[in-house]
């Protein structure tokens, strides 16, 4: 029986599967829920929406593909993501459920690029060696690859299957997993609640945000701290000093770029140009966006140099009560 389900499975899969992306790379599909959750939400802000799913930029993509794959997601006109009907069906079950357990598997099962392990998501015994083996005459991948994309497969259904419920009597349902749930709800409201407020510093007047990166840098200990930006302010806006673990005053510069889009390489190389040029050994450059795959690794290669993003910048606002604070259930509380 199970030898000619897997014929069935092999004799579909040119049809099926024909492109490695289409293979899901993303282990957790209880992340590919709270992607579908966050695009309901709004949550668009890249960094924001990063340290939501607790991801980086790489990963991301794999549960963005993973969300298409399952349907649960679909790429708009511009390319946006946007909610699908399936996925506001999933989204309309509770958490760790049965009912949620049986939308994936649904899911799964009517993904035509999973249509050749179908067979497995219905209970087949068979190996991660095996499904590994599919992959590469399918896909086309090598031996580790396809080893590395089964065990998500085999993740997948271990979550469906529910076998990550704790021991109980086999026909009793455990109660709901609120605790999950609340810090799922909690998770998107900060998200978006950083995403509203980097939104309104996006309109301020750009005094009055270097300003806020001033008291910022008052709150969090920095002394002498004095506001200079300007049309000549020498790549510098906020100038300071941090006493270090031996009581010597380290002088610092802050730079803060109140931008949209992503900050690139060149603004970096420039303060790291500044930073050489001033002899200083401590400089932080903010914005209120991200940085690039680039400019990250620019920073990298510079330790006197530290970034931070606009989901960052938030945080150390709420941190030190900067204009922010949080709730009784840590949800952020805008003013």
């Amino acid at each position: 029986m199970a030898k000619s389900a897997r014929r069935r499975d092999s004799e579909q899969a040119p049809d099926s599967l024909h492109k490695t992306v289409d293979v899901p790379q993303a282990n957790k599909l209880e992340t590919v829920r709270q992607l579908a959750a966050a695009v309901r939400d709004g949550i668009t802000h890249a960094a924001a929406l990063l340290e939501l799913l607790d991801v980086d930029a790489r990963h991301f993509a794999y549960y963005r593909q993973a969300a298409i794959v399952l349907r649960v997601l679909a790429e708009g006109p511009t390319g946006d993501l946007v909610l699908t009907e399936q996925g506001r069906k999933l989204l309309g079950t509770l958490e760790r459920s049965a009912e949620e357990r049986d939308a994936l598997r649904n899911l799964i099962l009517g993904a035509s690029s999973l249509k050749p392990f179908s067979s497995f998501f219905k209970g087949e015994d068979t190996s991660a060696e095996e499904i590994a083996h599919r992959l590469g005459v399918i896909a086309g991948l090598s031996r580790s690859t396809a080893l590395r994309r089964a065990q998500t497969l085999v993740q997948w259904r271990r979550y469906v299957a529910g076998d990550e419920r704790p021991p109980g009597p086999r026909n009793e349902e455990p109660l709901p997993d609120t605790s999950a749930q609340i810090e799922g709800l909690v998770a998107r409201h900060n998200a978006l609640a950083k995403q509203r407020y980097i939104e309104r510093l996006l309109t301020v007047d750009p005094k009055r945000f270097e300003d806020i990166v001033g008291e910022l840098a008052k709150a969090m200990g920095y002394e002498g701290v004095k506001v200079v930006g300007g049309a000549r302010d020498g790549g510098v806006d906020v100038v300071a000093t941090k006493t270090d673990e031996w009581g010597h005053p380290v002088p610092a510069a802050l730079q803060v770029k109140r931008y949209a889009k992503p900050v690139g390489r060149r603004i970096v190389d420039e303060m790291i140009g500044v930073l050489s040029r001033q002899k200083c050994p401590h400089g932080v450059l903010i914005t209120t966006s991200e940085f690039s795959t680039q400019a990250l690794d620019a920073a990298k290669e510079e330790p006197r140099l530290r970034l931070v993003n606009g989901a960052q910048l938030v945080d150390l606002m709420v941190k030190h009560s900067v204009g922010l604070r949080l709730g009784r259930y840590g949800e952020i509380l805008l003013p």
